[in-house]
């Protein structure tokens, strides 16, 4: 088992992660991945000492959750898992386990000597620096395969999980804008009829101004009686 962190948002590292035809571009050992379909790689690198060719095949596939996948292979072929944990919003965890399937004497000594679990832990560390140095510096342009895959069919294709994620962001947005709407562009309730009610508080001041002058001069008038 071996683990990674990488600084970056989850979805983010699981899209550059998911873009398995790029792996060749960053990774030390692996020449050339194709994707002939949805749940199905043909991944062509070197293992120890030889190059090979092997089929993977992602039998489970949960968007930034995990991804389960099966290899076939003549020389050797590598199964595995890899799984992607949030540990802060800009902070990934990447938890990968890998199982070797050696053919031969020399390739069993390999494993012996941990040649491969080595190189497994190498392009892990390959892949988290291609992120910190690539992928980081424009995170939206990488779309990755946002699709689900269960018991090796796929579920959800990578289309129909883009346009489903569209739809919960614009329905997050529409909730968001609702929910700091300014209070001048409310619908104000309707008023009794007649005088403004601002109005009327201005009126109630000048009564009762009206009313402590008046019983000011009632008073004064009262004083001047006895004189």
């Amino acid at each position: 088992m071996e683990t990674a962190e990488v600084g970056v948002p989850l979805s983010v590292a699981y899209n550059a992660f998911t873009s398995f035809e790029d792996w060749s571009d960053f990774m030390k050992k692996v020449e050339n991945v194709e994707r002939s379909d949805d749940v199905k790689l043909s991944v062509k690198g070197q293992a120890v000492w030889s190059h090979r060719t092997w089929e993977a095949t992602i039998t489970e596939q949960v968007p930034d959750s995990h991804i389960v996948w099966e290899s076939t292979g003549d020389k050797g072929y590598i199964s595995g898992s890899v799984s992607f944990h949030e540990v802060a919003p800009r902070l990934t965890r990447i938890i990968a386990v890998g199982e070797y399937h050696k053919q031969g004497f020399m390739e069993g000594v390999g494993a012996l000597w941990f040649t491969v679990p080595r190189r497994f832990r190498l392009e892990l560390k390959f892949f988290v620096h291609h992120v910190m140095t690539q992928t980081i510096l424009d995170q939206e342009a990488v779309e990755g395969w946002r699709g689900e895959i269960r018991d090796g069919e796929v579920v959800t294709s990578h289309e129909d999980a883009l346009e489903e994620e569209q739809s919960q962001a614009e329905d997050a947005d529409d909730g968001y804008e609702d929910a700091v709407e300014p209070e001048e562009y409310q619908e104000e309730p309707e008023e009794d009829e007649g005088e403004p009610a601002e109005g009327e508080p201005r009126r109630g001041r000048a009564g009762r101004r009206a009313s402590r002058r008046g019983r000011r001069r009632g008073v004064g008038r009262g004083r001047g009686g006895p004189c």
